[in-house]
């Protein structure tokens, strides 16, 4: 018996950071400080509120104080979901599927770091996937974010598994490091 842990975004969903953070240097009131927003390194505001630390007015209200944004709360919103336009990778059932083959595996749960507004743009789209596994845990509302090893030791305790029955596929570096050093066994998935 063993459990698998499977990343959402990059392993599942084909997110690009580098559209949300052009998406932002064009909304009206940018005043040219720099916008940190990547797979293995972001702004704070951007942890806090994928943590769910901070509520989404109050992720408004930073990044407004932060950038100097101007726009309507839809203009924000839509330019923080950029990342997602692209949707589901096309094989992302059959990744699950084969994921569970290939490492033999009794339970699948997805593990992301979502912050509220991006479940709620993608949340249909991600049904399909959504239906296959066991069970879906979201950053935002666990209050935990990878790489925090807890993170990790949460979802472990919640499934009823140990870290050394449990493997991890992930697209970040930084999150493998972090569950390997807990023993739990990585798929660094880097897709073409």
């Amino acid at each position: 018996m063993s459990l698998l842990i499977l990343d959402l975004g990059g392993v599942l969903y084909d997110i690009d950071f580098e559209r949300t953070r052009r998406a932002m240097l064009n909304l009206p009131g940018y005043n040219g400080a720099p916008i940190e927003f990547g797979v293995e390194s972001q702004s704070d505001v951007f942890i806090a509120y994928d943590r769910g630390d901070i509520s989404t007015s109050e992720f408004r209200g930073a990044l407004r104080g932060l950038y100097g944004f101007t726009c309507s709360n839809d203009e924000l919103d839509h330019a923080w979901c950029a990342i997602l336009e692209r949707g589901l990778f096309a094989d992302a059932t059959e990744r699950v599927r084969g994921f569970e083959r290939h490492y033999n595996v009794s339970r699948t749960v997805i593990l992301s770091n979502i912050s509220e507004l991006h479940y709620l743009d993608s949340a249909e789209r991600c049904k399909p996937v959504f239906d296959l596994v066991d069970e879906t845990y979201f950053s935002y509302l666990i209050r935990l974010r990878k790489p925090d090893p807890q993170a990790f030791l949460y979802v472990c305790a919640q499934q009823g598994y140990s870290p050394s029955e449990t493997t991890l596929v992930d697209d970040s570096r930084s999150n493998c490091d972090a569950a390997q050093a807990l023993g739990i066994s990585v798929c660094w998935w880097q897709s073409v």
